[in-house]
């Protein structure tokens, strides 16, 4: 029997009320974004040290759940298997709101959204040797590779089966060169390491695979669609492989930065005034979702693995914040034995109410997009009722044809 899709009505009031409150946070971070730029960005928590803020963490957290995200359609659409195929288009069209959401981010953190044109004058008003300048033609080329890959996917096109390895190796430099934009910064011990684009590009797997994991659940659940719960208990199996090779590599990534003598910056790292937010990484994002999918009781229980993907998720999204937040705290030593300046004190990120209403606002664009998209586009299996009667309406097609001949 043939998957169908169709979208979903649209016109219960529990949608209008979800459609209503995403629009009015939205509104509300477009809001807080305009008294920003009017009065000073004074008003977000930023400052000279720590110059890497909320939007960002966001922008990294969004660009990794977008990548991984495809994890899932790639299982569909590259490697065949028919049983991933009720949240195929939901992964893909997942992973390009979540890459608009994160390119929403990067430009009103620039400040001056007027001039965010010249980041696209590739080669002319931008220098290339600069790693934000080359992930600027990765991020446009991965969004316009999503649109047509959505496209594809939406009609059916057997041009899917090309598009899609394409659009997951796309995937893979986008996020590794995210990684490199932090790794390769020597003088901030904490973002350095070669291993950074291995580990950006991990997280993603791990943490977009969980969010679609728990989105597709709880819009399959709400718009009663048939659940094929063994399909979630499958898929919660590949996402404890994927957070193992996560937890690995961060091992592996601070046990290098333990060996040599100067070891100041894993120390500021895990046990510093900001400790906790490393520490609420490793809690959330590995020891309790591999804790569910471990045991042997919990992990056959599908509402069991969707709490796993959620907490995951919020880990992930602490990973990101342990990496810029203390990464810039740390004070720096420009001469041996001697601090100078400003940055001879610790850096600290105030928790600001503009930025923090202009990043759920954000968050919000992207979840309002979502919603709509369910209505508008056939991303969700029929039900049950929906595919009844279109197979009905396909058997009378042709008896229809035999009656006027």
């Amino acid at each position: 029997m043939q998957l169908s899709f169709a979208p979903v009505q649209g016109t219960s009031r529990k949608y209008k009320i979800l459609v209503a409150v995403l629009f009015a946070l939205a509104l509300t971070g477009v809001i807080a974004y305009i008294i920003a730029y009017l009065n000073g960005f004074r008003l977000w928590g930023i400052n000279n040290s720590v110059t890497w803020g909320q939007l960002i963490t966001v922008d990294f957290f969004f660009i990794g759940l977008s990548a991984g995200s495809l994890v899932v359609s790639s299982l569909v659409y590259v490697l065949g298997q028919e049983r991933y195929k009720p949240i195929g288009r939901i992964a893909v069209f997942m992973g390009l709101l979540l890459m608009i959401g994160a390119m929403f981010t990067v430009v009103t953190d620039l400040g001056r959204i007027e001039k965010c044109w010249r980041l696209f004058m590739f080669f002319y008003l931008n220098n290339m040797k600069c790693l934000f300048a080359i992930n600027g033609i990765f991020y446009a080329g991965y969004i316009l590779l999503l649109f047509t890959y959505l496209a594809a996917a939406l009609t059916g096109s057997k041009l899917t089966k090309f598009i899609a390895p394409v659009a997951v190796l796309w995937a893979v430099l986008v996020h590794m060169g995210t990684g490199a934009i932090v790794g390769f910064i020597e003088t901030r011990g904490i973002l350095y390491s070669p291993m950074k684009p291995v580990e950006f590009i991990s997280a993603a797997f791990a943490s977009g695979l969980a969010l679609v994991m728990f989105l597709s659940y709880i819009t399959l659940k709400f718009s009663k669609r048939p659940i094929d719960k063994n399909m979630f208990v499958s898929l919660g199996r590949m996402l404890s492989i994927l957070i193992i090779i996560l937890m690995v590599l961060v091992l592996v990534d601070k046990l290098t930065h333990f060996y040599p003598p100067q070891r100041e910056s894993v120390m500021f790292l895990i046990s510093g005034p900001l400790a906790w937010v490393f520490w609420l990484q490793v809690v959330l994002g590995y020891f309790i979702p591999l804790g569910i999918l471990f045991n042997p009781w919990l992990r056959k229980k599908v509402g069991w693995v969707i709490a796993a993907c959620l907490i995951c998720v919020v880990g992930i999204l602490f990973e990101r914040a342990a990496i810029i937040i203390p990464g810039l705290s740390q004070p720096l030593q420009y001469y041996p034995g001697e601090i100078a300046g400003i940055w001879g004190a610790r850096g600290g990120f105030p928790i600001m109410i503009a930025e923090t209403l202009q990043t759920i606002g954000i968050v919000s664009l992207v979840g309002l997009l979502y919603v709509i998209g369910l209505k508008y586009l056939e991303l969700l299996p029929a039900s049950t009722s929906e595919h009844a009667q279109g197979e009905s309406a396909e058997q009378a097609a042709p008896a229809a044809e035999g009656g006027h001949t």
